[in-house]
């Protein structure tokens, strides 16, 4: 957690030469690496490179969702989970909201269409994953109320697919708790 800085250190701190602020600034922004990575991304790469860096996360998820699964609630669950991480960090360097919706939604159908036995029917095998599943759709819905309404129609049929096999499938269950509706209309 940052701590604030005394009035009266501020005020040394700014009468500081430039080149001596300078060294302090980059000590500090050496040490957090995603403030490093988000400014290569914005100073470097000029913010051009977002549909490349969507289309690795993409990558990595369908040859992680190809993987061989015997438990869903231990490698897989566990795989989803580190590629929803790899789409938060995605996200937070590039400021990515369309590609937060598309990278989350490919998750979920690229596992349905890979591991389809895997969610077949609820059981205590594969209960947390069912809900993994049911809470991610639940986020991508709310995620989707947040981007341009123009792209809806882009993400129309995918997300009516997920939310069907969800609602035949396992996670069945947890996303009628959640209350999530059988059909997504724009």
């Amino acid at each position: 957690m940052p701590t604030a800085i005394a009035k009266d250190l501020k005020k040394e701190i700014l009468k500081l030469p430039a080149n001596e602020k300078d060294k302090l600034l980059l000590r500090l922004i050496a040490k957090d690496k995603d403030l490093v990575e988000r400014l290569h991304f914005v100073l470097i790469e000029g913010e051009t490179t977002t549909e490349e860096r969507r289309q690795e996360v993409k990558v990595k998820i369908a040859e992680t969702a190809n993987g061989h699964y015997n438990h869903p609630d231990g490698w897989m669950l566990k795989a989803m989970r580190t590629l929803s991480s790899a789409i938060t960090h995605h996200v937070k360097i590039t400021k990515d909201k369309y590609g937060e919706v598309e990278l989350n939604l490919y998750l979920l159908t690229a596992f349905f269409a890979m591991q389809p036995s895997q969610f077949a029917h609820l059981n205590h095998h594969n209960q947390n994953s069912c809900a993994f599943v049911a809470k991610k759709a639940d986020s991508i819905l709310k995620k989707l109320q947040k981007i341009d309404p123009d792209y809806y129609i882009e993400f129309e049929s995918e997300v009516n697919q997920a939310l069907a096999f969800i609602h035949i499938h396992g996670p069945g269950l947890y996303a009628r708790q959640l209350g999530l509706p059988k059909q997504w209309t724009p």
